[in-house]
């Protein structure tokens, strides 16, 4: 049998938790833990960061090495986990 307590939890909506990531050395507040690549560089450029949505967007993994996040890939972030958003070589 479920108690009041526990119908209450069960039918609460499900509150977003906030983790701070870095984009470019500046702290950048995500409002979930999973997200897009191209949901990390609008919500930093909704923060004020100088960046655009055709910046190429990298994670810095434990090794030390950047590794390319795509605009549509979903990845779990955690806390301070750092970003690097940088605009696309211009080969002309």
């Amino acid at each position: 049998m479920t108690t009041p307590d526990e119908a209450t939890a069960q039918a609460a909506p499900h509150r977003p938790r906030t983790v701070t990531v870095t984009v470019n050395g500046q702290p950048v507040v995500l409002p979930e833990r999973e997200v897009t690549g191209r949901e990390i560089k609008q919500v930093a450029m909704a923060q004020g960061l100088p960046i655009d949505e055709g910046f190429q967007l990298s994670v810095r993994r434990s090794n030390g090495r950047y590794e390319v996040v795509d605009d549509s890939e979903e990845i779990h972030v955690h806390a301070r986990q750092e970003f690097l958003a940088v605009p696309p070589d211009d080969n002309s």
